[in-house]
């Protein structure tokens, strides 16, 4: 329950599958309102504290040993950044975006590029970039396939949020805790393990068919699923033009990942970070960390080409694959490992793809505003929906607006 707000019950301190922070102001209202109980992470150590191990071809590269490393592409003005450093400070620096919406305004389409080819107007090198971005692609698998746009957007955002002040909470047993809270306070029960595979809206009312054959019938819909999974539902009357173009071919990122526990602290004894930067099958990897601030899990996060490889190799496989990497570039952590749980998000037929829509270049200014447009009696709503915000933050102002449109036609 929750879409991509999953929180991983079967490892220490329920670490967050998804939605990792609760980061805007609407989900602590609505978990205050209800009292669900939310733990202030403001002050706790981050995922990176003590900073972060940069891993490439099997090798750890120290900050001090990085600069005049022969991996590192970076000019002579950059060479002490980090990879996961070059590109936001750039973006900043040539962003033209003020306000939150900029994004979505047709005076700023010329923008709508995409990052690869941004980049190179700043003056990046392939070498660059493909270092800076490919290794561990956030968004699809390289920066040909994300709007520069978007991350000027994020840029904003960002900036926003700093100048609001600190939000930074997390549900305490996770975040998953949250919506199931929501739902204990609604007045009629959610109706799980329900796999939706028609929905037809007519003049008078909507019905919403599943796959087990039960069948649902009310005055209006509210359709929260991801594209990824909505262009395999039946919708009757079909979706048409540019919204029906949308719908079949924005896509979301890729994230693969596994989670592990120590059974000793082998950061400790090799000195080296907890937390890594690689480009291999273990992508990025984060410390889980308690109340008290200590470590109690690694996840493993692949992105972009190297989920679709741990995809390939399945769940047991996939974890044996990234515990024999990290056994290999951490040499004490031999013997230490316990490969714990997985979880793909492309391969989950009811997400189809990791934590954010792939706006591509050229597709905001083509499908925003068509995307999530009215039809007949379904209203769409989700964080991709969303024009300001992202995550849990975007997909509750997304309800709101749905919600909107919805009582205005009662």
């Amino acid at each position: 329950m929750g879409g991509r707000v999953y929180s991983i019950d079967g490892v220490p301190d329920h670490p967050e599958g998804g939605a990792n922070a609760i980061v805007g102001p609407r989900p602590v209202a609505v978990a205050r309102r209800f009292g669900i109980e939310l733990i202030d992470r403001s002050n706790r150590p981050s995922p990176t504290s003590g900073g972060r191990s940069l891993v490439l071809n099997g090798k750890v590269i120290s900050p001090s040993e990085w600069p005049d490393a022969p991996q590192n592409p970076f000019p002579s003005d950059s060479r002490e950044k980090m990879p996961w450093q070059y590109v936001s400070p750039i973006i900043a620096a040539n962003n033209p975006l003020k306000a939150l919406t900029d994004w979505i305004d047709p005076t700023y389409a010329s923008q709508d590029i995409s990052l690869h080819a941004f980049l190179k107007k700043q003056g990046a090198s392939d070498r660059m970039i493909q270092l800076a971005v490919n290794t561990n692609c956030l968004y699809s698998t390289s920066a040909h396939e994300v709007s520069a746009l978007l991350t000027m957007h994020n840029d904003v955002r960002g900036k926003f949020r700093r100048q609001r002040g600190p939000i930074n909470f997390v549900g305490k047993g996770g975040n998953q805790r949250v919506p199931e809270g929501i739902a204990r306070n609604l007045k009629r029960q959610v109706a799980l393990h329900k796999a939706v595979s028609a929905i037809r809206t007519e003049a008078d009312g909507v019905d919403v068919y599943c796959l087990d054959g039960a069948q649902y019938r009310a005055r209006f819909v509210i359709c929260s699923v991801p594209v990824t999974v909505l262009r395999h539902l039946r919708i009757e009357p079909v979706l048409t033009g540019v919204q029906e173009q949308a719908v079949k071919t924005m896509d979301y990122s890729l994230s693969t990942q596994v989670h592990l526990t120590a059974k000793r602290p082998f950061w400790e004894e090799d000195g080296l970070p907890a937390s890594m930067w690689t480009d291999g099958p273990a992508g990025m990897v984060s410390a889980s960390r308690n109340e008290a601030g200590e470590i109690t899990s690694l996840a493993a996060r692949a992105s972009g080409l190297m989920a679709r490889y741990l995809d390939r190799l399945g769940p047991e496989g996939a974890k044996a694959a990234v515990t024999r990497y990290l056994e290999k570039i951490r040499p004490a952590a031999k013997g230490q490992l316990t490969a714990l749980h997985f979880h793909s998000w492309e391969l989950d037929p009811f997400a189809g793809g990791g934590n954010y829509m792939i706006w591509g270049p050229g597709e905001i200014t083509a499908f925003h505003e068509k995307l999530w447009a009215r039809h007949g009696r379904i209203s769409f709503c989700g964080q991709y929906t969303s024009s300001i915000e992202r995550g849990q933050e975007g997909a509750m102002a997304s309800g709101e607006r749905a919600a909107a449109e919805v009582i205005e036609r009662l």
